[in-house]
């Protein structure tokens, strides 16, 4: 209830149309208890006019005639009056919302987007994809007449409890009599209700986690011909998910189905018994027994709603819960109070003993400390898993260290404001993505206020002009989702121009050559040296040739610095990264040998 209620502290400022809305129930609850007594007129007045005869119809016809037509325009006015407050109070309802929904979404959105990198490791897409799209739409029902309806149902079963007990107090303790097995019945199905319901929800965000990665997978899934695998996979877990939905379904209709059949049963009881009463003592009139049962109908129809109110406050509940524990999860990465204020940045990079976890005490790197002067290359190598692209991600503050600390031009990290400090940091890395927009959209995303000219300069710079102008729409090319309609030099190509266009002081290359063919390589070298040029510069590489000319070389194990030195100085050091360079280079002579070789039978045949 804590939720629901916080719910509605959410949407306060639409309070005055949710308090107009609940004042619409009332009318609607008091007008819906005259249509009974008006069935009661009718009948009383008009069931035995066909008895009279033609002398005493000919005498009462004028009287009788005004009553019967001022009954049928009040039936008429009450038919009207019902339509347009049905119609005010459902757009109340809807703009409320409709309108709630936009604020809370776009504020769940903007918050993600806040989150931290580790809080993104931690959920799946699917899973917050579910939290943004499918719980949200359970706060917009609750907000869009769910909770309303639940209030209505409630005013008008007290409302008609009391004209029951004014009506006729014997056939009321009869037509209610069945409540208590309401009660029963709903306690016998409430327990297995919430439990299927809540595995089904829990089962359908697993189906939306696996579509997800499927379709941003598909290009590994095709690779590895995969494609059957993936089905099956789910197919069996939606599979999973309609067992889930029909054993909900089936409890959902057996309760149903008993509620009814008590209704049914008590109904049947009150007409047995005013009948009786009708027929041997005469103080109940054939109008006061169907209007009895008209309002005895408009009690059981919110009582079984209330029945089941439990099982839709907790699918409301459950979503409002994971909504706002999404809300309320603060970013590891905190904006400094009072940043301090930078005109510009240098590019003087610094690790001061640096230490940092994932998870608490199994430490990635250890005791790290290094210096970048601005305009310089450092380059990391080292195996996999040694720490290198943890380091980089330090730099703009992705993560933050948890020992020790990170500077730029003498400024500990967390001292700068964050949005300030990402502009000046470009990114390159080995599979960037491109968004589902135009060429010059993506070029432009690090810098929106770029003119044309610019774009153009940065895309010549970047030695991707040529095959740009190759598309019939030129920089308008619409490059497709994740950029699936270029190939992936291109890909790189266009995201070394939108770092170019960015113009930032420390730029980072995360692999940004590894998997290409000789000739995009090329291309790609090229502009990644126009684009270094002047800037302090990370490069992690596992290809030791594309960082012989860095001015300093890192090399990492097991997240500490081994090594450290240029390449000259290193290869004959005889440490890891002469004996990574031996590798390489027997790899790479190796290939060179059975090229010539095959060229040699080439030449005798």
């Amino acid at each position: 209830m804590a939720l629901i209620l916080r719910l509605f502290t959410f949407a306060r400022r639409y309070r005055w149309r949710l308090l107009l809305s609940l004042c619409l129930v009332f009318v609607t609850t008091g007008l819906g208890l005259v249509g009974p007594y008006i069935t009661k007129l009718l009948v009383d007045n008009f069931g035995g006019w066909h008895k009279l005869s033609a002398g005493q119809q000919q005498t009462e016809r004028p009287h009788a005639l005004v009553l019967f037509l001022s009954i049928i325009a009040l039936m008429l006015g009450l038919q009207l009056t019902n339509a347009l407050i049905g119609y005010s109070r459902s757009m109340i309802l809807a703009f409320v919302g409709t309108r709630a929904i936009f604020d809370l979404r776009s504020q769940l959105f903007r918050h993600v987007q806040r989150l931290s990198m580790r809080w993104f490791e931690r959920h799946s897409h699917g899973g917050i994809m579910a939290r943004v799209l499918y719980d949200v739409d359970a706060v917009q029902y609750a907000l869009a007449g769910g909770i309303v309806d639940m209030l209505a149902n409630a005013v008008t079963l007290v409302a008609v409890l009391v004209v029951l007990f004014w009506r006729a107090p014997g056939l009321a303790v009869i037509g209610i009599a069945a409540l208590p097995l309401y009660v029963a019945n709903f306690l016998l199905f409430q327990k297995p209700i919430r439990r299927v319901a809540g595995e089904a929800r829990d089962q359908y965000s697993e189906v939306y986690a696996i579509l997800s990665e499927s379709i941003a997978g598909i290009k590994v899934v095709k690779a590895f011909a995969r494609e059957q695998h993936e089905a099956r996979k789910f197919v069996q877990e939606l599979r999973n998910s309609v067992d889930l939905s029909m054993q909900l379904a089936r409890l959902r209709t057996l309760l149903s189905i008993t509620s009814g059949m008590l209704t049914g049963v008590a109904s049947i009881a009150v007409y047995y018994f005013g009948g009786m009463k009708m027929l041997n003592a005469g103080t109940m009139t054939m109008g006061d027994l169907l209007a009895f049962n008209q309002y005895l109908g408009m009690l059981y129809g919110p009582a079984l709603a209330l029945v089941t109110v439990s099982d839709t406050l907790n699918w409301i509940t459950s979503s409002v819960e994971r909504i706002f524990e999404t809300l309320d999860t603060a970013p590891d990465i905190q904006e400094p109070k009072e940043p301090v204020r930078l005109t510009e940045i240098r590019g003087y990079v610094e690790f001061d003993h640096v230490w940092f976890a994932y998870e608490p005490g199994e430490w990635v790197l250890e005791d790290v400390s290094l210096t970048a002067e601005p305009g310089k290359v450092v380059a990391l190598v080292g195996p996999s898993g040694s720490g290198k692209t943890t380091i980089v991600h330090l730099i703009p503050r992705f993560y933050d260290p948890t020992e020790g600390r990170v500077l730029i031009d003498g400024h500990d990290l967390r001292d700068l404001n964050l949005q300030f400090l990402r502009r000046n940091i470009g990114m390159v890395l080995q599979e960037n993505f491109l968004f589902s927009g135009t060429i010059r959209d993506n070029i432009r995303y690090g810098r929106p206020e770029a003119t044309d000219e610019e774009v153009v300069r940065a895309a010549m710079a970047a030695n991707c002009h040529d095959f740009i102008m190759e598309f019939p729409d030129g920089y308008e090319t619409v490059v497709g989702e994740r950029g699936t309609r270029l190939s992936g030099g291109q890909r790189q190509r266009i995201a070394i121009a939108r770092a170019l266009l960015r113009d930032p002081r420390i730029l980072i290359l995360d692999e940004a050559t590894a998997e290409l063919d000789s000739e995009s390589e090329a291309l790609i070298q090229e502009a990644l040296e126009r684009l270094m040029r002047d800037r302090t510069t990370f490069i992690i590489a596992h290809r030791l040739s594309t960082v012989m000319n860095a001015d300093q070389i890192l090399v990492l194990d097991q997240g500490r610095i081994v090594e450290r030195g240029t390449h000259a100085e290193l290869a004959t050091a005889g440490g890891l990264y002469a004996k990574l360079c031996e590798v390489q280079f027997k790899r790479a002579q190796d290939k060179i040998d059975e090229h010539l070789l095959e060229a040699s039978r080439a030449t005798r045949s």
